[in-house]
């Protein structure tokens, strides 16, 4: 019986067709097995609201791990050096007698600049009195220890160290040279003030740094707003943040994105909190009462939606418009004209000046994060809004 060219090529061809499709299902298989298995067991139900309360909770962990941070809020590099001296002195308190410790100062900048682009950091903590933090996958080493009444910073770049002494219990986070937002956990305090202001969501649950997470969505209320929302990863066993993704509103690259890579919940070793000043180093000691006297006092938190400036000791200067994601600050010009003296209190508005662009009645200066509209008559708006809400405002 003869065969049939057409028939047989259509089989071999429908054959060829079958065995694709079988190997392109087991392999998808394989993935998606991998994947439940990767993610773990099912996790228990739990409510947004329960999960964002247990996650902001006050972690005093003990663990030690790397985190690794990756952020681009968009700020020149010019502005970086400057942004602790401008933030440092808010509080109006920037004049003479309000002169910044230089040394202080120098750490904060150190720290500042970690802030961006990508970078690993080791940390260890043994309760509220006792963390770790160095930092040198740029063959530049910064460290920050905290050990009882003691804390030092040190900064290979100008081989100086500073120490700090007679630190009172549980103050380490007030000293000038702690580190923040090296942690998730100490990023994710940034939504305590503003979660009475925000949707939340749990968006299921994922792995990091091999611990299962929930992954809760925090977003804002309303429009206005630079960011689109803030994704917490929370371990599913000790409610600590192991991650957190800030995303913008405008759907581009996110933020921050500050992950743990490892992590053990173990005590850390006792010569992780020990300071061994390097050879050839210059070390500066203050007392912690020296380092307070030097820094101005952190600002008090003014009331918002109201107009004021709370405790301000210049109500008038400085008002706080709107509340939660959308809160704006507007500085008047007499405020801006103090903190241009002597290049201390608001000594970055030159500088946010040239690198701004001309809009109908001022400079706008445009981040990922925060904008800031300095208007023709020196009055100046600055929040993480849009522009546009920017402008609505100043109109």
């Amino acid at each position: 019986m003869s065969t049939n060219p057409d028939r047989t090529a259509a089989r071999a061809s429908r054959k060829r067709l079958l065995l694709v499709s079988a190997a392109v299902a087991a392999v998808a298989g394989s993935v998606a097995a991998g994947t439940a298995l990767a993610a773990g067991p099912s996790l228990p139900g739990v409510t947004p609201q329960s999960l964002l309360a247990r996650a902001l909770a006050d972690h005093q962990q003990t663990f030690t791990g790397t985190v690794q941070s990756t952020v681009d809020l968009g700020v020149p590099s010019q502005l970086v050096s400057q942004l602790p001296s401008a933030l440092a002195s808010a509080d109006g308190k920037g004049g003479s007698k309000g002169a910044a410790d230089p040394q202080a100062q120098q750490a904060q900048q150190q720290l500042m600049s970690l802030l961006s682009g990508t970078h690993s950091f080791d940390v260890s903590v043994d309760g509220p009195n006792r963390q770790s933090f160095s930092s040198s996958d740029t063959g530049r080493t910064v460290r920050f220890v905290h050990n009882g009444t003691e804390a030092w910073t040190y900064d290979s770049q100008t081989n100086q160290a500073v120490q700090f002494t007679g630190i009172q219990p549980d103050e380490a986070r007030t000293q000038p040279s702690a580190p923040a937002m090296t942690t998730p956990a100490e990023a994710a305090r940034m939504l305590q003030q503003i979660a009475p202001f925000s949707s939340v969501r749990v968006d299921g649950d994922s792995m990091v740094a091999g611990r299962q997470v929930y992954v809760l969505v925090v977003s804002p209320k309303g429009n206005g707003s630079t960011i689109g929302d803030v994704r917490l990863s929370i371990d599913a066993k000790t409610d600590m943040p192991l991650g957190l993704q800030v995303d913008p509103s405008d759907g581009s690259s996110p933020i921050a994105d500050i992950q743990f890579t490892n992590i053990s919940y173990a005590a850390p070793a006792a010569n992780s909190f020990d300071f061994t000043l390097p050879q050839g180093a210059k070390l500066t000691t203050k007392s912690a009462q020296q380092a307070a006297h030097g820094v101005p006092d952190k600002p008090s938190v003014p009331r918002t939606g109201t107009g004021q400036a709370g405790q301000h000791p210049n109500p008038g200067d400085v008002q706080v418009l709107g509340s939660g994601w959308t809160t704006v600050y507007k500085l008047s010009p007499a405020a801006a004209g103090k903190g241009a003296k002597g290049g201390n209190p608001l000594g970055a508005l030159g500088a946010l000046k040239e690198v701004g662009h001309s809009v109908p009645g001022g400079t706008l200066f445009t981040t990922k994060v925060v904008n800031v509209l300095v208007t023709d008559n020196g009055t100046v708006y600055a929040g993480a809004v849009t522009p546009a809400y920017l402008e609505s405002l100043a109109k």
